[in-house]
């Protein structure tokens, strides 16, 4: 036997018999028992020779792949991936399989039917098993592409592969919504409503609802209508790549004090949070109510002597005043005056009320009958005033004494006729 290599590098064996030999002899050599060891040494490096030449085809084994491996992402995206693995080694067999690589802060985990798995049983075959890979996307994600892969080992053997997602995120905040307004500072006095223009905007792929909440102080009202809508809503729906106009409007409570409040509102969604501050400035507000206490404008009054009158000073603004002070107008001989030193109330606190007692004093000479006297209250911001119709009567002791003279008068007269009438 003889080896030969030609032009084009391929080799070949031969088995070549000595020449001169006969058929005979040839057949006598092969009879030999050292020849025929000999020949079955060379068949099997023959045989050995040319599984070396003529390789056989090697089994295919476990075969891993999605049909989406490269896909965007949004910030708290929730995907669920098919994974399909063929076996085509020829034989079924057990397989772990386990998620080997994931981004920090993401979650994820592979399904089988209803069950959270890690070994999956694949039969042989094309598309012989699937499994479902869940991803949740975390709620901020900076731009880049992230790799996610999951691998199966058959147990107890060698097949194995892994399958790769590649998963390109956008820059984007948290959520990718936004929920502004173009004023968010704004000033008044107490009892004033502020109002204000806010846009929400869904820049998701899917259509969101949101729900509306304000976190303000203890007795402000805060209320969301929607654009052209006259009723509040507590929650709004958003079209996909869209925006809602909403009307803010906040109410404080009454008597509030100055100064400056800020309110939280949110549009909350099952995807995203979006929040922002209003800035509410209550400036100072400044007021002066003069009343009595059964709500009368009148009394009656005796010439040459005081009648007390009731009244009530309330400071209806938000701020405290300082030296408020009383005056009066009344009839010329008239004298009105208060309890109070210099007629000035020294503090009066927001929302308090003061009682005052004014003295009004007709003069000696007024006669019956009704009079206007005015009592006003001022301060530097703010005043108020009320009118009063007050009923003069003479005294009983004057009256009498005026009859007795027309009497002593009238007997006089007749005491004088009787005397001298017949003169």
């Amino acid at each position: 036997m003889s080896l030969t290599v030609n032009r084009n590098g391929k080799r070949s064996f031969a088995l070549v018999f000595p020449c001169g030999q006969g058929a005979g002899d040839a057949l006598s050599v092969w009879k030999r028992p050292q020849m025929g060891r000999l020949f079955l040494a060379l068949l099997a490096a023959f045989c050995l020779c040319a599984a070396w030449i003529f390789p056989a085809r090697a089994e295919e084994g476990l075969t891993l792949y999605t049909s989406y491996p490269g896909m965007s992402v949004e910030p708290g995206d929730s995907l669920s991936l098919t994974i399909t693995m063929d076996n085509q080694t020829g034989a079924a067999f057990p397989a772990d399989v386990s998620i080997t690589s994931m981004p920090d802060g993401w979650d994820g985990y592979l399904q089988g039917g209803s069950y959270e798995i890690n070994r999956i049983y694949v039969p042989a075959g094309e598309g012989s098993a699937t499994m479902t890979l869940h991803l949740t996307v975390p709620g901020e994600l900076e731009e880049g592409t992230y790799t996610v892969k999951v691998h199966a080992q058959a147990v107890g053997a060698a097949p194995s592969d892994d399958v790769e997602f590649r998963l390109t995120a956008a820059s984007q905040e948290a959520g990718r919504g936004t929920f502004s307004t173009e004023y968010p500072e704004q000033e008044g006095a107490s009892g004033t409503d502020f109002s204000f223009s806010t846009t929400l905007i869904n820049n998701s792929l899917k259509p969101q609802t949101y729900n509306l909440s304000a976190n303000a102080p203890a007795g402000w009202t805060v209320s969301f209508l929607p654009s052209g809508e006259t009723t509040a809503v507590a929650a709004i729906d958003v079209e996909a790549g869209s925006s809602q106009a909403i009307t803010v409007k906040v109410e404080p409570p009454e008597r509030v004090e100055s100064g400056t409040y800020q309110i939280p509102v949110s549009a909350v969604s099952a995807a995203e949070t979006l929040s922002m501050d209003l800035g509410v400035t209550v400036t100072g507000t400044y007021g002066l109510e003069m009343s009595t206490p059964d709500g009368r404008l009148s009394f009656d009054a005796n010439a040459g002597r005081a009648s007390d009158v009731t009244l009530y000073i309330t400071n209806t603004g938000n701020v405290d005043l300082e030296n408020v002070s009383l005056n009066s107008s009344a009839p010329s001989g008239w004298t009105v005056s208060y309890n109070l030193d210099d007629n000035i109330i020294d503090s009066l606190p927001a929302g308090s009320t003061s009682e005052v007692v004014a003295s009004v004093k007709p003069g000696n000479d007024a006669i019956t009958g009704d009079y206007v006297t005015s009592f006003s209250v001022t301060s530097e911001h703010s005043s108020d005033q009320l009118e009063f119709r007050v009923s003069v009567k003479t005294s009983t002791m004057w009256g009498v004494a005026a009859i007795a003279i027309v009497i002593v008068v009238a007997l006089g007269l007749e005491f004088v006729f009787r005397k001298f009438g017949r003169r």
